[in-house]
């Protein structure tokens, strides 16, 4: 990161709200029409359909004024939407002729999907601009494999070579596996799970060590430990609310028995049974988003911008239980606006704060622009994965 001048050490910083003016009704119209256009098309509107999201959604994120713009263009990215088709093909046909061809799709997915990654990254910043400036995503390609590598390999390899060494595909009969190739999968799988917040970590630290505009490059100060302790009571987390789920729905049942109101208490059951299940899976997800995104966003920044993430628990958990209800009663017709509800929490509740005006930042940045047209090399193969 190079900056041609220096913030004052003892400064206060300027904090910036980002602000979100999209409309959940204004989206469902966008919605509703790219689902339909995606389902008459069976499929090949999809690079125009998010596209049109991505406008509308970075139309209305505000930051200092300006909002953020969205240059893709969608028949580059029909080339990625492609070539992502091509790889759940190559799988889902190799599957079905051999074990074996599975193993090389999944070999071969392993292999490129670093590199694809990467190419998404720039594709997508490349993209993307706010005063007239285009971020860039300065990541090479060997730190791309060096941190997707081995989660890939642990998580898709042991379930590959589980279905070619037992003859899975094509109606062969199944084979027992031979005890030290079960033992290695065995391993491979815990090494994945145990290993699950390092491997994170390391793909956030890639994507937030490369964040840039101009001259300007973010640096993720995130320590490994927290995310495992996030980890951590996200499972006793989820633990607990499977215990109160089963307490909850066995007592209601044993009452049921005994009291001969069997009718009544079944359909109270079924009832608390089907919030017990809302609140095992809407809890433990809204908390790892939520310590998620506080802890890499108030960790991401230079020396002359940060950010600081302060997004509630409470107040989440609770619009999430409501979205849940609402997407439920209304048999998914909520989802636009849920999605614009969420995006709102998640956007207003990070601030920029900066040891100079925006302005200066601007002018920073706009000395060492590497284009106005952005990083040509990007549109290589269009994909576009979302961050």
């Amino acid at each position: 990161m190079s900056m041609d001048i220096e913030a004052p050490v003892e400064a206060a910083p300027e904090r910036h709200p980002i602000e979100f003016t999209a409309s959940g009704s204004e989206y469902f119209r966008i919605w509703i029409v790219n689902l339909l256009l995606i389902v008459v098309t069976l499929g090949i509107y999809l690079p125009w359909a998010k596209v049109r999201k991505l406008k509308y959604f970075y139309s209305n994120t505000w930051v200092g004024g300006d909002a953020l713009d969205f240059h893709g263009e969608p028949v580059k990215m029909l080339r990625g939407t492609a070539i992502a088709a091509a790889f759940l093909i190559v799988y889902s046909v190799g599957s079905n002729f051999s074990g074996w061809a599975a193993l090389a799709a999944a070999l071969a997915f392993v292999a490129l999907w670093p590199a694809l990654f990467r190419a998404a990254m720039r594709f997508r910043l490349a993209n993307t601009s706010w005063r007239g400036l285009r971020f860039h995503f300065a990541g090479d390609t060997a730190g791309a494999y060096a941190c997707m590598l081995p989660p890939l390999a642990l998580a898709l390899l042991p379930v590959a070579l589980v279905g070619a060494m037992a003859g899975t595909a094509g109606g062969e009969t199944p084979q027992a596996l031979p005890p030290v190739a079960g033992g290695v999968i065995g391993l491979g799988m815990m090494a994945f799970v145990i290993g699950l917040p390092y491997f994170l970590w390391r793909v956030k630290r890639y994507q937030h060590d490369n964040y840039a505009i101009g001259g300007l490059q973010t640096r993720l100060k995130a320590d490994v430990g927290v995310l495992y302790g996030i980890f951590i009571k996200l499972i006793g987390l989820s633990f607990a609310a499977f215990l109160v789920a089963i307490v909850v729905f066995g007592g209601l049942a044993f009452a049921g028995r005994k009291s001969g109101m069997g009718a009544t208490f079944v359909v109270l059951a079924v009832v608390l049974g089907f919030g017990g299940i809302l609140l095992f899976n809407i809890l433990p997800k809204s908390y790892l988003q939520v310590r998620l995104q506080n802890l890499l966003w108030s960790t991401t920044g230079n020396d002359l911008m940060r950010f600081d993430s302060r997004l509630l628990l409470k107040r989440y958990l609770g619009l999430q239980c409501k979205n849940y209800l609402l997407i439920f009663l209304t048999l998914g017709l909520y989802w636009p606006f849920a999605v614009v509800n969420t995006r709102r929490a998640q956007i207003e509740a990070i601030e920029l704060q900066t040891r100079i005006g925006l302005d200066q930042i601007s002018q920073v940045a706009g000395r060492e622009d590497p284009g106005a047209t952005g990083d040509m090399a990007a549109d290589l193969f269009g994909l576009d994965i979302g961050m």
